[in-house]
């Protein structure tokens, strides 16, 4: 049995909307193994992708805490915390967010470049080789604004895996697609969660997504059943 990636352990996280203060997440437990896939389905609103961006160090709960890799991320400063993201953690959200002035390959190696001033030719290679595996190694000099919306979300697929992380976080990853794209987008996400040996956690609407993953759990009110 795989090793336990993520573990997360009475995590709370509250907001104010005015002068009230919202509980949206209430003390969520959680451990996902090594290469493991899962998907966190639920309403709007109850806490899926507040615990997705806690898990991705984009913000930090209230109380509990979080370790990723046997790293406790409630020790880190800002600075470590930016580098342990950068190096171990890739997102996929429901917008794209390529840059629509760099080409394809410039976006997939725009997390290399912040940690350093240019990608080197093995990350290059890389790069070129997951276009390749997505099918989309003919439009690497293209810029997004002449891919369709599924190739837009391939690249981010592989824009994510460039740093070669630990951990995949995927926000609503075929939300704003066509059928036939999500399908493609989702059965990608599976295949790479077994080819790279990377963890995938998955928030989504989509019960044909959630289906694909190797284990499905619910949010509601601000807890995982």
């Amino acid at each position: 049995m795989n090793y336990a990636l993520v573990q997360a352990r009475g995590v709370s996280k509250s907001f104010w909307a005015g002068d009230h203060k919202v509980r949206v997440l209430d003390g969520v437990d959680l451990t996902v193994a090594a290469q493991e896939s899962l998907a966190i389905v639920g309403p709007s609103g109850s806490g899926k992708s507040t615990l997705l961006n806690l898990l991705g160090t984009l913000d930090q709960p209230d109380h509990g805490n979080i370790v990723i890799d046997g790293k406790n991320l409630s020790l880190m400063d800002g600075d470590e915390l930016a580098r342990f993201r950068n190096r171990n953690i890739g997102f996929v959200f429901q917008s794209h967010h390529l840059l629509p002035h760099l080409t394809v390959l410039e976006n997939i190696l725009v997390p290399v470049l912040a940690q350093a001033s240019q990608a080197s030719d093995e990350l290059v290679h890389r790069a070129r080789q997951l276009l390749q595996r997505v099918g989309l190694e003919n439009r690497e000099q293209h810029l997004p604004g002449r891919l369709s919306g599924g190739e837009r979300q391939r690249v981010a697929v592989v824009r994510s895996l460039i740093n070669q992380p630990r951990l995949i976080l995927a926000d609503e990853p075929t939300g704003a697609l066509d059928r036939v794209s999500a399908g493609e987008v989702g059965r990608l996400l599976c295949e790479l969660n077994r080819e790279q040996g990377m963890t995938l956690i998955v928030v989504t609407h989509s019960e044909e997504l959630a289906l694909r993953m190797d284990r499905v759990m619910s949010m509601e009110n601000g807890t995982l059943i």
